[in-house]
């Protein structure tokens, strides 16, 4: 009866009144009666969303005995390192672009684009060449994994490859023909713990309720003996390959 009034107090912010108490306790006698007249008539069994709920049920309660205790940094630390290239920090590079879309300018592409170089390279104001785009003109620092996103990945990968400070190019994405001004490229590095603590606390804690639940699943599988009555090679179903 109190956790009933303390649900209601957490969600309406203030106590039940006495007739709204006897509700809700009605309301749970109700349920625990149902439920245990539907298990006497083994309603519980053969029912997929049943097994799989208390499978969840009991897979969590087994994932919840591997995260008692907060991992140090000791810890911490050599799972990073076991798991280095995850957590690698991408290069970094700062930019300007110009695209031109080659479907916009058709056998004069080519020619379009050597003009607009040379106007580049004469210092005129990049966002006064090329075709008008969403894409920015000036791209400040950015992890290659990002620019991937907005750009694609052949236009990321292609960028450490060019010179800084000067315009080079033309460098394909899914939007056309680039020419790009690299202004800096900070190379790739492994992460410190610091750099990137709280994702290795999130994957080491999965992991170790991964292992739990395999752990437990392990033990469990050992008590039982296990008897699969079909032929799993010719099993499949009608209309499939054999």
């Amino acid at each position: 009866v109190n956790d009933i009034a303390q649900a209601f107090q957490a969600t309406w912010q203030r106590p039940p009144t006495a007739q709204e108490l006897q509700g809700l306790v009605d309301a749970r006698v109700r349920e625990e009666l149902v439920y245990r007249e539907g298990v006497a008539l083994r309603l519980d069994r053969d029912d997929p969303v049943i097994r799989r709920r208390v499978a969840q049920k009991l897979e969590v309660l087994a994932e919840e005995s591997a995260v008692l205790q907060a991992p140090d940094d000791a810890e911490l630390e050599s799972f990073m390192q076991q798991n280095a290239e995850r957590y690698a920090l991408p290069a970094e590079v700062t930019f300007s672009q110009v695209l031109f879309d080659p479907s916009r300018h058709g056998a004069l592409l080519e020619a379009d684009m050597q003009e607009a170089l040379q106007r580049l390279e004469a210092g005129e104001n990049p966002q006064q060449v090329g075709d008008r785009t969403q894409l920015p003109t000036q791209v400040k620092t950015i992890p290659l994994d990002l620019l991937a996103r907005d750009f694609g990945d052949e236009f990321a990968q292609a960028l450490p490859g060019l010179p800084v400070g000067q315009w080079a190019g033309p460098v394909t994405s899914g939007f056309g023909l680039h020419w790009v001004l690299l202004s800096s490229m900070t190379p790739g590095r492994p992460a410190s713990l610091s750099d990137v603590r709280k994702a290795v606390d999130r994957d080491l804690e999965n992991e170790r309720r991964q292992q739990a639940k395999q752990a437990y699943y392990d033990q469990l599988r050992k008590k039982y003996e296990v008897v699969i009555d079909a032929d799993l090679s010719t099993a499949a179903l009608p209309g499939a390959q054999q």
